[in-house]
């Protein structure tokens, strides 16, 4: 008899938390017209600043928030994954590897049609967790500080202030915008064979040199272990927990926000300029989206628990977060359908057309995941993963 995985109980909370950064997600890809990033020219100054005004509001409430939680919450997944195998006595660990394989096919493939996605960069630096999963927590705590304080970055700004020039840019980063260059030509004029057959290697190469050239997988790695170290900590447990813990940050991210961002408006006022504003303020920015998202985090978990009106609201969403894997590659093929060229060919729409856009995208995927949720344990997606991760029979229909 073909033994069965049952379903685990989920903890609705940070299923929620997760479909609102799902949300976010989308929100900012339709800004960024999926990869098709450019300025739409305006009939008057009026619209111009209006849009751009809609524009910098999505960004300053999204962009390096939304990414964050949900790879906060990977960590913490891989914890309660690891967590729960132990408890039956079973080192998960090469399943964990397994597992990071299976996200790197679904990853490619849904690279082929988005160039930006992300799973394939999941799946190559979630291999490192199994390496961190013994590691002492105050070490682990270090770790993830240096690798928030982002160091390469702040060797690049001492060489310019101490009168040095920036550095020559590399050979890497200048075939990395060569890429990009020309993926913008293939999106907007190509067919859709045409986009396949770029984002068949050039595609995935683009977005994994990107993520070496703005340091961004130092920042992933940090937040993975922040979800280990939640995990440890107990926090997921039980509401009183969350509750707690989520009253005892919400002072600190709100001031470790306004702390960084305050500073990052302050920078003209001592003279600088150029490469050395513009890589000042994105590091001290970078800092104040991590106050920003721990802010997102424990102020939506309060809601959650302490508010039944809050409470029913993100319930619509935790369906979302269920089904992250699914709802992700989805986002990919109607944001792709939307903005390049084989479909409506909106790449050169407004940023409020594209909020409009953004809007719609979630609206279709909340109703969609209650839907779907409500006769079925799992996504379509999440539960082919989970049966090839375990090669073995997984209920889906409720």
């Amino acid at each position: 008899m073909t033994q069965t995985i049952q379903p685990k109980p989920r903890i609705s909370s940070i299923d929620a938390l997760r479909g609102f950064s799902l949300i976010g997600i989308v929100l900012l890809h339709c800004m960024e017209h999926f990869d098709l990033t450019s300025y739409p020219e305006y009939a008057s100054a009026l619209m111009q600043k209006i849009d751009m005004g809609v524009y910098d509001v999505i960004r300053f409430f999204v962009q390096g928030k939304s990414y964050a939680i949900f790879s906060m919450l990977f960590g913490l997944s891989f914890f309660i994954q690891m967590d729960n195998q132990a408890d039956k006595g079973v080192d998960f660990r090469l399943r964990f590897l397994w597992r990071m394989a299976l996200l790197l096919v679904l990853g490619y493939v849904n690279g082929l049609m988005y160039m930006g996605e992300f799973f394939v960069v999941y799946a190559i630096l979630g291999c490192v967790m199994v390496l961190l999963w013994r590691v002492p927590t105050k070490v682990l705590l270090v770790l993830a500080l240096l690798l928030f304080l982002q160091i390469p970055e702040w060797v690049s700004l001492g060489k310019v202030l101490v009168g040095g020039a920036p550095n020559e840019r590399s050979e890497m980063a200048k075939y990395m915008s060569s890429l990009y260059v020309e993926c913008a030509d293939v999106f907007t004029n190509g067919t859709f064979w045409d986009m396949i057959k770029f984002n068949l290697w050039n595609g995935q190469l683009a977005k994994c040199l990107w993520v070496v050239a703005v340091a961004r997988y130092l920042q992933l790695i940090g937040l993975f272990i922040i979800g280990l170290l939640i995990g440890r900590a107990g926090i997921h447990r039980s509401e009183e927990s969350l509750v707690k813990w989520s009253r005892r940050a919400l002072p600190w991210a709100l001031g470790v926000f306004a702390v960084f961002y305050g500073a990052s408006l302050l920078l003209p006022a001592f003279g600088l300029e150029g490469f050395a504003l513009r890589q000042s303020r994105m590091l001290l920015r970078n800092y104040a989206n991590l106050g920003q998202m721990i802010f997102y985090v424990a102020g939506l978990t309060l809601l959650y628990y302490k508010s039944k009106g809050w409470r029913s609201v993100l319930d619509k969403l935790a369906p979302v977060g269920r089904m992250s894997v699914t709802n992700y590659m989805m986002q990919s093929v109607f944001g792709v359908f939307i903005f390049y060229g084989f479909g409506l060919n909106l790449a050169s729409a407004t940023f409020s057309e594209c909020a409009v856009a953004g809007v719609v995208i979630c609206a279709v995927q909340i109703l969609f995941s209650n839907w779907w949720m409500k006769h079925h344990y799992y996504g379509p997606v999440e539960w082919l993963w989970r049966t090839a991760t375990w090669m073995k029979r997984v209920p889906l229909k409720r």
